[in-house]
Formats: C-alpha cells, structure tokens, sequence
C-alpha cells in the first residue's frame, strides 16, 4: 500500500528544529548569565551584601536611641561575619561609627554616601578584593564588604551549571520533537499512502467501461483492503425491488465469477435497505452455494457489508466474509472504513459504466433506424428506377474503398458511404418520362435532370444524421474545371468526397447497361475517364482510382453489375449526369 519511507522529511526538520533550538537555547543562556553577572541580587556576592544589610537594618530599629546602640548592633552583627561577609561598619545620622567589625574596606573617616557608592568593587584594610555595598536605613549608613575572589568562583560555577541545564533542555526538547515530529510523519505518510492506494483503485475502477469487468475488480479489490478470504458484489434493482448478485471473488484461489441471481440474505439485504454498514459474526454455510461446493466457507465467519450509494440512493452492496480459521477477531475499524471509501468510489464507476451501456444500447438502436431510414429511401428510388438497381451499392463500396487507398480520415468514411448510398435520392423528384428515356435527352430534359443534387439535398437536410453526407449529394456533379452544376464549383473548392465519388459513378455508369447504351468494358471506361482528367475529374484521385481497379481487380466484378461488350460514343459526362 506505500513504498520505503522517505527520510528527507526527517532530515530537513532535524536540521530545521536544531537550528531554531540553538538559537533560541544560546539566546536563553546569554541572558541568564547576564542576569546572573548583572545588577541585582542573583548575583551571589550582591545577594550576602544585602542579606546582611537587611539584618543591620532590622538591629537598628531594635536599638535606635538606646544608651548602649552600638553594643546592640554588635551583637546583631557579629555573627554575620565570616558567611561571606568580611566586614561592617555603621554610622549613626550624626556621623558618628557606632560599629565597626571584620576586615573593612579601606576608606576616609567620614562615612560615605549611599547613593553615590553602593556594590562597587574595593580594597579591604588588608589590601584584598572585595565588594563593597553602602546601604542607607533612617538616615543611618550601613557598609558591608564581602569577600569577591570566593564569589566570583561561586558566579562561575553558577553559570556553567546554568549554561549545563540549557544545553540538557536544548538536547531534551531536540529529541522530544524529532519523536513527535517522526509520529506525526509516520502517521501522514500512512494516510497519504492509504489515500493514495484508494485513490489508484478508483482510477482501475473508473478505467473501464464495462459493468461486468467493475464488478469483478471491486469484489476482489475489497477482499484484499480487508484481508477478507471471500467477496461478493451485489445490485440493487429498482424495477424488481431485487438484491441481485453480481459478482464474486474467493482469495483461496484468486478466481473470480460474475453471476445474476437474486440474494436473499438477510444481512445484505438490511444493509441495502437501511443505508448503512453491518459486520457481524453470524452463519455463513448459506454462502457456499455462491463460491461453489468447493470453498472452505465454515459454519460461522465475520461478516461485513458496506452499502455502494451515491445521493441517497444505494445501488447495491459490497460484501466480504472472513472465516474464523487461525482469527477469533473480527473488521478493525480502519478496514471498515477502507471499504467504505472504495465502495464510495465504485459509485462513480458503476454508474459510469451503466450510463456507457445504455448509450451504447441506445447508439445500437439508433444506428438501427439509420439503417432503417436509408433502406427506405433507397427502396423508394429502386421503384422509381429500377434500371439503375443495384448502382448504389457498388459505388458506395468502391468510393469507400478509394477513400481508405488516399488516407481520408476515417470517422469520415461512414458518411462517405452513406452519401454514396443516397447520392441519387434526389430523382424521386425526376419525371419517370426522363429517367427511362432510351434516347438523348432535350435541353429541358436536361435542366430537370440538373435538379436533382439540389432535391437530394433538400430532402436530406431534414435528417440529421445524414447532414454530414450531403457533399456528396450537392457536388457529385460539380467538375473539375468549374463547368459542372448545379454550383460550378472549381478545383479543390469542391469536397474531396464529391470529387472521388464523381470518378467511381462515372465508372459504374458507363461499365453498365443502360436504357440508351450497351455497357462498356473496364479498359474503354478509364480510357474515357483518363481522357477527361483534368477537365471533369480531379487527376489525382483519377490516378489513385486506376491503381485501386487495376491491383483489385475483384472490385470490377461486383455482384449485381451489368457489363455489355459494346458502346455508345457518347462523352462521359454524359453518361455519369444521368
């Protein structure tokens, strides 16, 4: 159902997702240890200055005013020293120091200003490295020194484990989106390829246009998508109100039948009839008869029937049944819901190939009546002349036969032979007086005769399926060279069907009997022909013609066709107007 799992996706989101994370983990980091480095009390030697301000802060509201304040405040501050603390000095609002204690940092008598000094590094008494934190609380001055070389260690390890804890997160939250990322991807590429496989066995469905071949290709498409061991196919027939089955396939051994008999189940039956898809466990020794005496149906098998609908309306119902052999579960829902959408699909198909069947039947009928009607006219005109009986059929062939020799397409030779068929229709119209005159006709019997390419074209014109034949019909006696009637069409501007039809009746004329001449032989007719090449008849198509007769010489003796040893000496074109 899908091929090898393509590891671009993975690699391109791998090296996407590495990118972003490192750039958001490295942004992160910086600024944590800005932080930790910056003005404020997550810096750890900032932080004890200011514990230990506060705990001065809190000895001189207990002492403020008191005769021994400064013994008080030494008491509070006393132990204080040594955490980190290496010094503390208090001046009273006055200016007064009221304690000192611990290795101060180096500075005037005069205590200093809070706001202008406050954690800024300095110089202890002893010369040591210390930061220095001036603190002002009710107009008394606090300054507190800390030890900067054991918290500046302390910074560093503090950073490198924040730095640490970033890089772990970094890596964790890497590898928790390339396991969620390839989940995600896993599960797409195994919908994209469930959709894919559905899709390419509604195109199969779809490709055919026979109902019988659908069928077939659904049962067995459906037994595989649901590891089934046995399928069926049925219709529903409205006109019957019948459950017709249609179809079967059984895996065992991979034949599939086609078949048109009611189905009584119960189960396939409720499913046409309600819309909706059963599985069940139930008997399945009924279905046997449908798979012959030979499947290895048991007593009990799960059954599962997915109705095939379309608007609302069911046209009929795929089954398939799975024995119990080796398998105690039944349908998951993902192979109910597979057949479902092939089921879905083969709707379209079905119906696609109904519709083709009926048009098919319908073209069949149609084409009937064609027949019909031209057997019709052309009886009408063998009553009218029987002279000329039998003429229309062997032109029609012959001209059909010359067109296949000069490539004309072949959608066209159907019209071509029924323009053959019916080129002298218009001589209904004809006095019976003219048609069947043994001598040469008047100059009025002339101008009658000229008429009737325009009658066979007025009659025609009103069925529409000889629409297309009617260059024949018209133009058969253009010529050539412009002279002919009832247009004077010159050259090429007359229907290449009018042209070759005009060389093969001219032909036919004059190798048969007529009323006012014997018929000629093949050699003096294309003599005749040759020698109006050029004038009456296109000379290409008269060249095509002469090697079309000579290299088949069967199509000289045509049942039907009258030959004579001797002629008149009258022209051709004579003989081919009448």
């Amino acid at each position: 159902m899908g091929g090898a799992p393509d590891s671009r996706p993975h690699i391109r989101f791998a090296i996407a997702s590495a990118l972003v994370i490192a750039v958001v983990a490295s942004a992160f980091a910086y600024t944590g240890v800005r932080i930790l480095a910056g003005d404020n009390e997550l810096n750890p030697s900032k932080a004890t200055n200011a514990i230990a301000a506060r705990a001065v802060a809190a000895a001189i509201d207990a002492s403020a005013g008191a005769p021994d304040e400064g013994e008080q405040l030494g008491v509070a501050a006393r132990p204080l020293l040594g955490a980190g603390v290496t010094g503390i000095r208090v001046w009273a609002p006055d200016g007064r120091e009221l304690y000192r204690g611990g290795d101060i940092a180096a500075a005037d008598a005069a205590p200093p200003v809070a706001g202008e000094r406050s954690d800024v590094p300095a110089r202890s008494s002893t010369g040591a490295a210390v930061l220095q934190t001036v603190v002002s609380h009710q107009g008394y001055i606090i300054e507190v020194t800390d030890d900067a070389n054991g918290h500046d260690a302390t910074l560093e390890t503090a950073r490198r484990n924040f730095v640490i804890a970033v890089a772990g997160f970094a890596l964790i939250a890497f590898g928790a989106l390339q396991l969620a990322f390839g989940f995600g991807i896993r599960v797409f590429q195994a919908e994209h390829g469930r959709l894919a496989y559905l899709y390419d066995k509604g195109q199969q469905l779809r490709a055919t246009l026979d109902v019988e071949d659908v069928l077939m290709r659904l049962a067995a498409d459906a037994t595989g998508l649901a590891n089934g061991h046995y399928g069926m196919v049925a219709l529903y027939e409205e006109a019957t109100t019948e459950v017709v089955l249609r179809a079967t396939y059984d895996h065992t051994n991979g034949t599939t039948a086609t078949h048109r008999r009611p189905i009584d189940e119960w189960f396939m039956r409720r499913c046409v009839a309600t819309n909706t898809t059963v599985v069940s466990s139930q008997g399945a020794s009924g279905y046997r008869q449908h798979f012959g005496t030979e499947s290895e149906i048991e007593r009990q098998a799960w059954f599962m029937c997915v109705p095939m609908s379309m608007r609302g309306r069911v046209v009929g119902a795929v089954g398939v049944i799975r024995t119990w052999s080796g398998r105690t579960s039944g349908f998951t829902l993902g192979e109910v819901r597979m057949i479902e959408e092939l089921a879905a699909q083969a709707v379209t198909a079905i119906e696609q190939a109904q519709l083709f069947a009926k048009v098919r039947a319908d073209a069949t009928e149609l084409e009937l009546s064609y027949d019909s009607t031209l057997k019709a006219l052309m009886a009408a005109l063998d009553a009218k002349d029987d002279v000329t009986e039998g003429h229309c059929e062997r032109v029609a062939r012959l001209t059909v036969s010359l067109a296949k020799l000069l490539d004309v397409p072949e959608a066209m030779h159907v019209h071509i032979e029924r323009g053959a068929l019916l080129h002298d229709v218009g001589k209904i119209g004809v006095s019976d007086v003219i048609l069947q005159k043994p001598s040469s006709l008047t100059e009025n019997e002339w101008e009658a005769m000229r008429k009737h390419p325009l009658l066979a074209g007025l009659m025609v014109s009103k069925v529409g399926f000889l629409e297309p034949a009617l260059p024949i019909l018209l133009y058969h006696h253009e010529r050539f060279d412009g002279t002919g009637y009832p247009f004077g069409l010159e050259g090429e501007n007359i229907p290449i069907e009018a042209r070759l039809f005009a060389v093969i009746d001219a032909y036919d004329a004059m190798t048969s009997v007529r009323p006012y001449r014997p018929a000629m032989t093949h050699e003096e007719a294309m003599a005749e022909i040759w020698r109006h090449c050029g004038s009456q008849f296109d000379p290409n198509i008269v060249g095509a013609f002469d090697h079309l007769i000579t290299t088949r010489p069967e199509l000289r003796e045509i049942p039907g066709h009258r030959h004579a040893d001797a002629h008149d000496d009258r022209p051709a074109q004579e003989h081919e107007a009448a």
